[in-house]
């Protein structure tokens, strides 16, 4: 071998290594396919495996309230944002205005006994889709026409009140109605401090409105506390008052309004 030629191989030489080398790393990688278009079967298949990741993906996302994935949903509590309300200025017709407005529109004798309630001459309150009528110990659920009317006024005016606001729908509770002279001697005895010997509410004009407690027909994840839920029934009973269609007295510690209709029919 001549000079010649071994200088020739030894020129070659770099180049079959970077050849064998080439071939070496191509054959160790994996070569991309060139994408088929898929038949009709393959179609369908993809759809639906489409339309069961989406469902399963809907079924497994958390509700709005679900904020922990568990799938029980937080309640949220429904915040009346509203100018305060002083309902013991607001509201502060004392009882013998009341007791004068009762003798003047109500029942012209007071019954003694629950026995001598002429049915015939009032109006029975019941549960409606507005009120419910709490447990009575120390009354009977009657009312005089007018007083019964605008009782069902304040009711369904807290309910449409409510309704306009889009906040969750509540009743009033009605704590006490008509009272014979046996009741207020039996509430006496109980230690009640307001139980006078001769109250509005022996006339049928009179009931009591809890503010303290509100009843609820279906619980759902909104709610509204008492408190929240007085500020509608406030302004329902600021603006009656201002009709001059009812007397109110704010009663704290009864926790109630003490309301007397002021229409005798």
């Amino acid at each position: 071998m001549n000079k010649r030629q071994k200088a020739l191989i030894i020129l070659l030489i770099p180049f079959l290594l970077g050849f064998l080398l080439g071939i070496l790393v191509g054959g160790g990688c994996s070569r991309k396919e060139k994408p088929r278009k898929p038949k009709a079967a393959d179609t369908e298949l993809v759809g639906h495996s489409q339309q069961e990741a989406a469902e399963e993906a809907e079924e497994s996302e958390p509700a709005a309230d679900d904020v922990d994935g568990t799938g029980v949903t937080e309640a949220r509590e429904i915040i009346y944002y509203t100018r305060g309300m002083t309902y013991s200025k607001v509201f502060d017709d004392v009882n013998e205005t009341h007791l004068e407005k009762a003798r003047a529109v109500g029942l012209k004798q007071i019954p003694g006994k629950r026995d001598d309630i002429d049915a015939s001459r009032l109006v029975r309150i019941e549960d409606s889709d507005y009120l419910v009528v709490d447990e009575l110990r120390y009354s009977v659920p009657y009312l005089t026409a007018a007083a019964a009317s605008e009782l069902n006024h304040i009711a369904k005016a807290f309910h449409d009140s409510l309704a306009r606001k889009q906040f969750p729908l509540y009743k009033l509770v009605v704590t006490s109605v008509l009272r014979t002279e046996e009741d207020v001697a039996n509430l006496r005895r109980s230690g009640n401090p307001n139980a006078s010997d001769n109250s509005s509410h022996c006339y049928g004009t009179t009931f009591d409105i809890s503010h303290s407690r509100y009843f609820r027909e279906t619980e759902t994840d909104e709610f509204m506390q008492p408190y929240e839920l007085t500020k509608v029934l406030a302004e329902v009973l600021r603006d009656e008052k201002a009709a001059g269609r009812v007397l109110v007295k704010y009663e704290k510690k009864e926790h109630c309004f003490h309301i007397t209709a002021c229409q005798s029919k």
